[in-house]
């Protein structure tokens, strides 16, 4: 089979797509990642044998033009030439067209058509739910008000989605999202967001010590409920009466860096918080290694409840207990799995009082062994990779 996998970002590197097109590639499928090219790179590329075909070079132009051609619009005229042009050796019933994404699932649909070739919507992200979070939770320019309108996505939603051959997505609660509106049960499969069962070579972590050792890795967005962290960490610090009770690492990049940075000044606790930015893989490894507890504490919403991050299955697999918040599918996972402790939505007393529970090593233990056990059972890459193929392999049946 001939897969063109369409990611809207520039590539590499996403984890997602390079599952995806690694484990697709494994199956012995032809695999081409289709993506934009903010960063000029080359149009026909090559990475980790696999094909990428990118958006033309602009760099001669002014930035407004190169920021226009790279728009993920289904109706922009570059990215529908791309995909024609990447899909015109591949015979007809005898390919899949994979889009990342809301965005572009039109121009799959358009291009699957005109070379019969069948669509698949990886849905990583609810958007409409994205964009109501969005708008709730951050202020927006008007030109984004326009662009990411939820009321706009869910009704082009809507439409793809009865078009689509095939949708993957995240979790059960979006599966279910999908079956409310409308979808048959049987053109949806759950492709989630795990890691392979080896991803940290078998070493987890002995919690021994009483010092909490709090790890984030992501983006640092409100919606991400950062401050809710920082603001738990104060409490516990007072409760205990000493600011080397806990230590929070934050990696990541986002438009709330510097108010967290600020955040932690003004409340006293610099010492115990550390913003670092964003860290390469092996640096941020080390800091996973060296944690005792994985944190997400997001704000609930629209968002977050149709989706899962993959750092909640990396934590599980390290063996760190997670310190979340009520979100959906994150409280079933770990109730479900005895893996963590959930806290109240927008409540930094009582994540307080959750860091308080974790300070004991024994039952840390226990709960950071639950979750690497759940994740070598049941929530990895291989169980996931089992329902792509499988997926793939019987789409013109």
């Amino acid at each position: 089979m001939e897969v063109l996998v369409v990611y809207k970002e520039d590539y590499p590197w996403d984890v997602r797509v390079e599952k995806l097109a690694q484990t697709l590639k494994g199956a012995g499928h032809s695999v081409t990642v289709v993506a934009r090219n903010r960063d000029q790179l080359p149009t026909i590329d090559e990475n980790n044998g696999i094909a990428i075909r990118r958006l033309p070079i602009t760099r001669r132009f002014p930035k407004f033009v190169q920021a226009a051609v790279n728009l993920p619009f289904w109706f922009n005229p570059f990215w529908l030439w791309l995909l024609l042009r990447s899909s015109r050796n591949i015979k007809k019933n005898e390919g899949v067209i994979i889009v990342r994404d809301l965005p572009l699932v039109k121009s799959g649909i358009l291009i699957g058509k005109l070379r019969t070739l069948k669509t698949v919507f990886d849905m990583a992200e609810c958007y409409p739910e994205m964009y109501e979070s969005a708008a709730q939770f951050s202020d927006r320019s008007l030109a984004t008000k326009l662009l990411k309108n939820p009321r706009i996505a869910k009704h082009y939603e809507q439409k793809v989605i009865a078009q689509v051959d095939h949708i993957f997505v995240m979790i059960q609660e979006s599966k279910e999202r999908l079956i409310a509106m409308g979808v048959n049960e049987e053109k949806i499969s759950i492709v989630s967001n795990t890691p392979p069962i080896d991803k940290f070579k078998g070493t987890t972590h002995q919690h021994r010590e009483t010092q909490l050792r709090i790890v984030y890795v992501g983006f640092l967005s409100k919606l991400r409920g950062l401050d809710l962290l920082i603001e738990g960490a104060a409490q516990y610090i007072k409760n205990q009466k000493s600011a080397n009770a806990i230590r929070i690492d934050i990696i990541g990049k986002g438009a709330q860096k510097e108010r967290l940075i600020a955040l932690s000044n003004e409340l006293g606790i610099s010492e115990s918080v550390k913003i670092h930015g964003w860290l390469d893989h092996d640096e941020v490894d080390k800091l996973m290694a060296s944690a005792n507890v994985g944190a997400l504490t997001y704000r609930v919403c629209g968002h977050w409840n149709h989706t899962i991050p993959n750092k909640i299955f990396d934590y599980m697999l390290a063996g760190l207990p997670v310190l979340a918040t009520e979100v959906i599918p994150i409280a079933r996972i770990l109730n479900e799995t005895c893996s963590g402790v959930v806290c109240k939505d927008l409540d930094p007393t009582d994540i307080a009082e959750k860091m308080a529970l974790l300070s004991d090593p024994e039952r840390r233990s226990v709960l950071g062994e639950n979750g690497r056990v759940s994740i070598e059972s049941k929530y990895n890459w291989e169980n996931d990779a089992r329902v792509l193929n499988e997926t793939i392999e019987n789409i013109y049946k």
